[in-house]
C-alpha cells in the first residue's frame, strides 16, 4: 500500500512540476482549498437541517433537483476542485518534506513538523475513500436497491443506526479536522507569518474552525445512533 502511495505521488509530482511552478501550486492550493472549505460548510448547514425533522430535511435535496443544470455544474466544478487541490496536496507536502528534514548518518529527520503534517497524504487517502463511500452509499443508494423509494431522511436513520457506519464517519471527519487545521497553519506559512501573533491567531482559528466543524458533523451520525434523531 504504501509502495502505491509512493508511486502515485511520485507520478503527480513529475507531472505538475512540468507544468507549474511552486508558487502556482500554492496559489491553486489556496483557492481550492477556500472554495472545498465554502462547500464543508454549505454542506454542513444542508447536514444540519436533520435536526428540523423529516419535512424540512427533505426539502433540501428536492429544492437542488429543481435546477438540475446548476447542480451538475457545481458537481463537475466540485470534482474538478477536489483533484486539483489533492494534486497540489500531494506535491506541495513532497517539496515540503524535502526542504526540511535533515541528513544524520545516513537518516532522514523530519524538522518542525506537526502530526497533522506528516500524515496530511494519508488522512487524504482516507477522505478521498469516505468521499466514494458516501457517493454509493447515500447519493447512489447502492447499498439500498431494495428501498429506491427511501427518502433521504430515512436513509440517513436506516444507515447511521449501523455503528460501523457510524464509526467509519467518525474516523472520517477526524481525518477533515486534520486537513482543515493544517490548512490554516499552512496558509499562515505560505504568507510568511509564522513569527508574529498573527501567525499565532490565525492557527488558534483555524484550529477552532476545524474542531467545531468535525463536531457538527459527528454529531448527526451520533444522534442518530443514540435515537436522539429518530424517526
Amino acid at each position: 500500500m504504501i509502495t502505491l502511495i509512493e508511486s502515485i505521488e511520485s507520478k503527480i509530482c513529475t507531472l505538475i512540476e512540468s507544468k507549474i511552478s511552486i508558487v502556482g501550486s500554492k496559489v491553486i492550493m489556496a483557492l481550492t482549498g477556500a472554495c472545498l472549505t465554502m462547500f464543508i460548510l454549505i454542506h454542513l448547514l444542508g447536514n444540519m437541517q436533520l435536526y428540523a425533522g423529516r419535512d424540512i430535511f427533505n426539502s433540501y435535496p428536492e429544492l437542488l433537483r429543481n435546477f438540475p443544470i446548476s447542480l451538475w455544474f457545481a458537481r463537475i466544478l466540485l470534482i474538478f476542485t477536489f483533484i486539483s487541490h489533492i494534486s497540489m496536496a500531494v506535491y506541495l507536502e513532497r517539496k515540503n518534506k524535502l526542504s526540511r528534514i535533515i541528513q544524520y548518518n545516513n537518516e532522514l529527520i523530519p524538522i518542525g513538523s506537526s502530526f497533522a503534517s506528516r500524515t496530511m497524504l494519508y488522512s487524504g487517502f482516507v477522505i478521498i475513500a469516505f468521499v466514494l463511500f458516501h457517493l454509493i452509499h447515500l447519493t447512489w443508494k447502492c447499498f439500498y436497491v431494495q428501498n429506491p423509494n427511501l427518502d433521504l431522511y430515512s436513509l440517513m436513520i436506516v444507515s447511521f443506526r449501523n455503528p460501523f457506519i457510524t464509526i467509519f464517519y467518525i474516523l472520517a471527519q477526524i481525518s477533515l479536522f486534520l486537513h482543515l487545521s493544517h490548512g490554516f497553519s499552512s496558509a499562515a506559512q505560505t504568507l510568511s507569518l509564522t513569527r508574529n501573533k498573527l501567525a499565532k491567531n490565525i492557527r488558534l482559528f483555524g484550529f477552532w474552525f476545524a474542531f467545531i466543524v468535525t463536531i457538527l458533523y459527528i454529531s448527526i451520525p451520533v444522534s442518530i445512533l443514540l435515537r436522539v434523531i429518530h424517526d
